[in-house]
């Protein structure tokens, strides 16, 4: 092996260190587009940030949605959520049914408002009112459409792992 790189010229060994200089810079050129594009997109569309909230003595306890942009976010729609929960040993399947938002302006926080639907649509007032804690565990996604004030629209998915939510790409 000593012997094959002992056969290079200064030629070969410029040619070498140029060849991996020059893909370096062509790796970087690619992440700096891919920021420069999310950069962008963030001066252009509102970027909206889900929050839970699960502490049940406060009555803060519930989901928030923010505006962390310099623009407005008009129409705000939540598709519906399936989620399972596993309570002693029994599973039960709801919807969570997200109340659409007008408009969210920017640096704006706000609560959001739901109702908890069983398998067949029947509207649970009684678990709606009591289900924060129980949905501390499940994992689920929450789809959010949205469109900005020149009618641009949008959307972004919200993963949900214990407490968080995390913005999926």
């Amino acid at each position: 092996m000593i012997e094959i790189f002992s056969t290079f010229t200064i030629k070969d060994w410029l040619i070498i260190v140029t060849t991996i200089i020059l893909t370096l810079c062509i790796l970087e050129i690619r992440r700096l587009k891919k920021t420069i594009v999310q950069e962008v997109q963030k001066r252009l569309l509102p970027q909206l940030v889900l929050e839970f909230n699960s502490d049940v003595s406060s009555d803060d306890a519930g989901f928030y949605l923010k505006n962390e942009s310099f623009f407005i976010a008009r129409e705000i729609q939540f598709e519906d959520v399936e989620f399972t929960l596993d309570d002693l040993g029994y599973k039960v399947s709801s919807i969570l049914k997200f109340e659409s938002i007008e408009s969210l302006k920017p640096q704006e926080k706000v609560k959001l408002k739901f109702k908890v639907f069983d398998r067949d649509k029947s509207f649970l007032p009684e678990v709606t009112e009591r289900i924060i804690p129980h949905l501390i565990d499940p994992s689920f996604k929450i789809r959010v459409s949205y469109s900005n004030i020149e009618n641009l629209k949008s959307g972004v998915v919200f993963a949900k792992k214990k407490e968080k939510f995390y913005r999926e790409t």
